[in-house]
């Protein structure tokens, strides 16, 4: 089971990575409250779900050490905890490691 975990968290850090990536391409380059089709960094390995937000509220985010931006309802890893609602969308915290 815990093998499992590692997996889901490792590909929870790659899809933040990449959504990093996607914001550093655009980064003034929009409108500042143009939204940005983020990748969905839940827990569930298998999502192509997209955060639509502004660049800025996915900084806002993800500049808090482990705290991911994912759609409202998805799934977590065991310890993590909805630190706010956007809407739609819910930034969450995994434990503290």
């Amino acid at each position: 089971m815990r093998l499992r975990e590692e997996r889901r968290e490792a590909n929870q850090r790659r899809f933040q990575l990449a959504n990093q990536r996607l914001h550093d391409f655009v980064a003034g380059q929009l409108p500042e409250l143009a939204p940005v089709a983020f990748l969905c960094e839940c827990a569930d390995e298998e999502c192509m779900g997209r955060v639509e937000v502004p660049l800025t509220q996915w900084e806002d985010v993800t500049q808090r050490p482990n705290h991911f931006l994912i759609i409202a309802g998805h799934p977590r890893i065991d310890g993590e905890q909805v630190v706010e609602s956007l809407g739609r969308y819910e930034a969450v915290q995994k434990p503290d490691e």
